[in-house]
């Protein structure tokens, strides 16, 4: 039988200590005076320095940023008020901006004193572009070198230096401003005086301060060593034991239970966490499993949910001579089961697929990429659309054994006439943009996948200059709103007209399909989506087209500006567009490598559009970045680009079969 063991209590044995402490710090009170006052000093003048750098960062990142305090002097007198506001407020002595170069050598940007013969002082001395460079203190070579603080504590940046100069005793507080990398961008100084903190004592009490100071660490040494022994290192042993047992099944038979002369709250911690892992542990195993197959399957989804992104981009717009088709697909899950395709298949014809799939989730969305594939490469191979159909769903009848089905919509866009071809099986009706929008009434068709034996047709529509199609999922009219009220075809048709404005008689292909899928969000805004959301707009806008081959060489642009200048007359607006082209067909010339060069002039309405197609090397203009040049670099490429963003209404680009593909628009007024 074991014999109970008295408890004696940490909280007491800490309490016995600290009074102890308490007792013999009181002795050498008064010799530790004069660090304590510097200490809070020192602390009170660190929550000041950030403080005030932290405003000041705010005031300039929320004004127009740091970059502009090196070319706007009307900019920095405004910070250089600020900086005065706040030395007047915050009882500082100096506040400065300033820079360090790759010479170590300081260049101060704005500076400013809270007295004002100080101010004007400073500034005339050390003031922006001023030859004279003060020399680094050390604690910016530490901050430079990374030897502060600031490293090893997230929490804190910047250090401190106490100097003494001509403006008297200082704590001279640095601060570095750091961009997104952590690179330091510019640093914020921060001085303020500081009285003297203490008399130099005696020469007769420094031996006795010494003697007390001693005893004192030799306390608190005690004290520090007698806390790890009983309180800190049995917790972090039985912290460690804690996390071993998760890793460690046989824990249960390896634990070992510390043996003392008094129980306390740790011996009682011990023992309670023992009986914890008999309980936790039978548990272990069945947690374990679901997480991993939870881990497993949300894996798997996002795999599938990255690949479907490659095949099916959540917006594209495909646009040129005579045409500008976009398509946005919003999946109601990670992967969804409805698709669009919009590809070229020969020169001059445009093919737009809208399918959806039965179900959701991976399974739909693996079917969806095999309907897809076979049906583009029937397509592509110059096949019917109505053939194409049929042929994709016998093979996919052959291999359907979970008994999939798709409704799926096939148009086919000649950009030079306008004629739309189509064929459907199974799928909705597509609404007919123009003036007034209406549903074109189609051959409903039959699904692909339910029989191997369906029977498509196919048909065809004249498009105006400016008309299009609107083709969608059911997901659109079948959303509903917290009352079960479907969208509808009506709200879609009004959702179509409401953009005709915006779109400027159907040139902008993206417009419409942007609002109907806000529509149907605000009709939907309080319920959870629950089918995939797909639209597909199809424009042609081919009223006015002149098309022609160009050899690589500057003097064929000729034939491009006499185009011009024969459609718009000679004015400010065709002379812009001139300029804008002629720099596009310099940059092809002179950088692409291409030997081979088209270019498409249409216009439609008050939309003026340029399009050049070469087979040089790849490059998007629309996307690349463009560097920041000096006045002396201009010339050496990347303005013409610029020129074109700025004076274009917009610029649209991609490559296909080999050749790239680059859009102007301009507005006609």
């Amino acid at each position: 039988m074991n014999k109970k063991k008295p408890k004696l209590s940490i909280l007491f044995r800490i309490v016995l200590m600290v009074i102890l402490a308490l007792i013999a710090s009181t002795i050498i009170t008064s010799g530790l005076v004069n660090r304590i006052v510097m200490d809070y000093a020192t602390r009170q003048g660190e929550d000041l320095a950030q403080t005030t750098a932290a405003a000041l960062k705010t005031v300039i990142a929320s004004t127009e940023g740091y970059d502009a305090l090196a070319e706007d002097a009307s900019y920095r007198e405004k910070i250089h008020k600020v900086c005065r506001y706040f030395c007047e407020t915050c009882a500082i002595q100096n506040l400065y901006i300033y820079t360090i170069d790759e010479n170590r050598k300081k260049h101060i940007i704005v500076i400013a004193s809270a007295d004002d013969e100080d101010d004007r002082e400073l500034n005339e001395v050390y003031g922006f572009g001023s030859d004279r460079s003060r020399p680094l203190f050390q604690v910016e070579k530490d901050i430079l070198d990374g030897n502060t603080e600031a490293d090893n504590n997230p929490d804190t940046d910047g250090d401190y230096e106490y100097i003494i100069n001509e403006y008297g005793n200082l704590f001279t507080y640095v601060i570095p401003v750091r961009d997104d990398d952590g690179e330091i961008y510019c640093f914020i100084g921060v001085d303020f005086t500081a009285r003297r903190i203490t008399d130099i004592a005696d020469e007769d009490f420094r031996m006795l301060y010494a003697i007390r100071i001693v005893f004192a660490l030799s306390i608190f040494l005690i004290l520090i060593i007698l806390l790890r022994r009983l309180v800190t290192k049995p917790i972090q042993n039985l912290s460690k034991e804690m996390r071993s047992y998760v890793r460690d099944r046989e824990y249960s038979r390896k634990r070992r239970v510390r043996r003392t002369i008094f129980d306390d709250e740790v011996t009682d911690i011990e023992a309670s966490f023992n009986e914890m892992v008999e309980d936790i542990s039978g548990y272990l195993g069945d947690i374990e499993n679901l997480t991993r197959e939870r881990i497993q399957n949300q894996t798997q989804f996002e795999i599938a949910r990255s690949i479907q992104c490659g095949i099916i981009p959540d917006e594209y717009t495909l646009s040129g001579a005579g045409y500008d088709i976009s398509g946005v697909e919003k999946p109601a899950k990670e992967v969804g089961g409805d698709f669009y395709d919009i590809f070229r298949t020969d020169e001059g014809r445009i093919c737009v697929v809208v399918g959806d799939i039965s179900g959701k989730g991976l399974y739909a969305a693996l079917f969806m990429v095999l309907v897809k594939t076979e049906l583009r490469e029937k397509l592509k191979a110059g096949k019917g659309l109505a053939v194409s159909l049929m042929e994709v769903n016998r093979d996919i009848c052959l291999a359907n054994t979970a008994n999939m089905f798709a409704t799926i919509f096939v148009s086919l866009l000649d950009t030079k006439t306008g004629r739309l071809t189509y064929a459907n099986a199974g799928h909705n009706r597509p609404l007919l943009i123009c003036s007034e929008p209406h549903y074109i009434d189609v051959n409903s068709g039959t699904a692909i996948g339910l029989f191997d034996d369906i029977e498509i047709t196919e048909d065809e529509i004249e498009l105006k200059s400016g008309e299009g199609l609107m083709i969608y999922s059911d997901g659109v009219t079948e959303a509903i709103d917290k009352d079960k009220v479907l969208f509808g075809e009506e709200r879609l048709s009004a959702a179509v007209k409401e953009s005709l404005a915006a779109m400027e008689s159907g040139r902008n292909s993206m417009t419409p399909v942007k609002n109907v899928i806000s529509a149907v969000s605000e009709h939907s805004k309080d319920m959870e989506q629950f089918d995939d959301i797909t639209c597909a707009a199809v424009c042609y806008m081919g009223s006015e087209q002149e098309t022609e081959t160009l050899s690589p060489e500057i003097a064929s642009f000729s034939h491009i500006r006499n185009t011009v200048l024969g459609s718009l007359g000679n004015n400010k607006t065709s002379r812009n567009i001139i300029l804008v082209c002629e720099e596009i067909f310099t940059n092809i010339i002179s950088y692409s490598g291409a030997d081979n060069l088209h270019y498409f002039i249409y216009r439609s309405g008050n939309t003026y559009a340029v399009t050049f197609s070469d087979n040089g090397i790849p490059f998007d203009p629309v996307n690349s970045p463009l560097p920041e040049k000096d006045f002396d670099e201009l010339d050496t490429g990347g303005m013409g680009i610029k020129l074109a963003r700025l004076k274009s209404r917009e610029m649209t680009y991609h490559r296909e079969n080999g050749r790239n593909h680059l859009t102007l628009k301009f507005d006609l007024t």
